[in-house]
This record gives C-alpha cells, sequence and structure tokens, in this order.
C-alpha cells in the first residue's frame, strides 16, 4: 500500500453473499481504473467467505492498482483443533490485513484482552493490523470519551504486550488504529472531525507520535475531506468505511474527496 496516501478501507461487513462481493470487486476495480484512482489507496474488507475470490480477482485481473485486501476477523488461536477458527497464518498469500476488535465484534462479547491476543498473532504472522476502538455514548463530555478510548487501547496493548508484541513491533507491522465512535455508527451523522483529530492526538499520546490512525463512523463523500484538515499529533492517514462502501460509486465519491481518485 501506498502510506503517503489516505488509505480507504472498505468493509464490507457480511452484507453480500461472496458472489456479490466478487462482482462488486470487479466493478470498483474497473470504476478506480476509469476514475484514475491512485495505486495502494485503497484496501477491501470482505466477508469470510468472498475473502479468497475476491483477493483472487484483484491480484489476477486488477494487480496494477494495488487495491489491498483485509480480513475482518482473526483468531486468537494457534492453528490446530479450533473448529471455526480462522488462524492468522493461514490468512497468508490471501489478506495483508486484519480488521481487530470492531465495535460489533466488542457486542458479540469481545474483550480488549482477546483483541490484543488477536493483534499479537496478526503480527507474528506478517499481518497488519486494523485495532478498532470507539467511545459508546452519545452524550459524553470529551474527557469521557477520551478515557474510554484510552482504557481500551492500554488494555489491549497491555494484552498484546503479554503475547509477546510490543509497541515496537506493531509500529514495524504498520499498524493501523481506527477510531470508531460507536455512537456515530451506522446513524448517518459522523463524529465531528476536531473531536477525530483530538482522539487522534489522546491515541498517539498512549502509543507513539508514529501511530496511524483512521476514523470510521458515518462516513460519506460530502464531509470525507475536513477529517484531513489536522497536523501533528491530530493527523489522521485514512477512513475506514462500513455502508458507503457498498456502492462502488459512493466509495470511490469518498476517495476523490481525499485526492486519490477523479
Amino acid at each position: 500500500m501506498n502510506r503517503a496516501l489516505p488509505l480507504l478501507v472498505a468493509n464490507w461487513k457480511a452484507n453480500l453473499p461472496p458472489g456479490e462481493e466478487v462482482l462488486l470487486a470487479g466493478v470498483i476495480a474497473n470504476d478506480a481504473r476509469r476514475r484514475g484512482l491512485l495505486p495502494g489507496s485503497l484496501m477491501i474488507a470482505p466477508s469470510a467467505l468472498g475473502l479468497v475470490p475476491v483477493a483472487s480477482l484483484l491480484q489476477r485481473e486488477h494487480a496494477s492498482l494495488q487495491i489491498g485486501v483485509a480480513a475482518q476477523d482473526v483468531s486468537a488461536l494457534e492453528p490446530g483443533a479450533y473448529t471455526g477458527e480462522t488462524p492468522a497464518t493461514h490468512l497468508l498469500g490471501i489478506a495483508g490485513a486484519v480488521i481487530i476488535g470492531h465495535s460489533e465484534r466488542r457486542n458479540l462479547g469481545e474483550t480488549s484482552t482477546q483483541i490484543g491476543k488477536k493483534v499479537a498473532r496478526a503480527v507474528a504472522a506478517g499481518l497488519m493490523p486494523i485495532i478498532c476502538v470507539g467511545d459508546t455514548a452519545r452524550e459524553a463530555t470529551i474527557e469521557q470519551r477520551y478515557a474510554e478510548v484510552r482504557a481500551q487501547w492500554d488494555e489491549l496493548a497491555g494484552s498484546a504486550a503479554q503475547a509477546g508484541c510490543s509497541l515496537t513491533a506493531l509500529l514495524e507491522a504498520g499498524t493501523l488504529v481506527a477510531y470508531e465512535p460507536v455512537w456515530a455508527i451506522g446513524s448517518g451523522a459522523s463524529a465531528d472531525p476536531e473531536l477525530a483529530g483530538g482522539m487522534a492526538a489522546a491515541i498517539r499520546e498512549g502509543s507513539s507520535d508514529q501511530m496511524q490512525i483512521l476514523y470510521g463512523g458515518s462516513v460519506r463523500a460530502a464531509h470525507a475531506a475536513p477529517f484531513f484538515a489536522g497536523a501533528g499529533a491530530s493527523r489522521l492517514d485514512g477512513l475506514l468505511v462500513g455502508g458507503a462502501s457498498l456502492s462502488s460509486e459512493s466509495l470511490l465519491d469518498i476517495a476523490a474527496a481525499l485526492g486519490s481518485a477523479q
């Protein structure tokens, strides 16, 4: 991936069956070529069933676009007799990254301790983690939001460290931290860019100035650009997009707003 560009990560969640995911990936790739998408500025996270065919299509027919592929989750366990699990090493050659700790996984009971273990497995396997953190209350003070996210980060980073994955290892793996305010996801209204920038600074204060931060939460093209007005510790390095990524037009409109497509 071209890390000098804002990175757009499309999280398709479990919205489409795998055949439709392949079709959508093809449409996005063709539209991306037509609109001059800059190589390395887009990553797609299909469902578990769509991961292999989507990755195969992009590698086989659209390699020049350098569209990355991410898994939506990974196991905290090593390969073995664990029915239904997806070990990190089994993703090699298919996905280069993996989303870990999305709020929708937390809502199903996943803890920051488990997330840290998954992060350690991903890094050890050579995958780039996209670690999600976020505040939950629609009405809260800035200090309360910062404290909630910092607590999540401290717990998961501590868990990863106990599993042998240091902060240095996280940075070397190209780790991305996605700030996703849970109250904004699916609401149609994103967080204020100033809040997102402040959260980026708070995350870096608790980790490293070099940590790369994404924003995710009801992102639309009309209000994407202001998220990149920040500088220094409050800068953002990309966007994690959910619902808007299910349309090639809306996804590439966001890319255009970021300056990575026409």
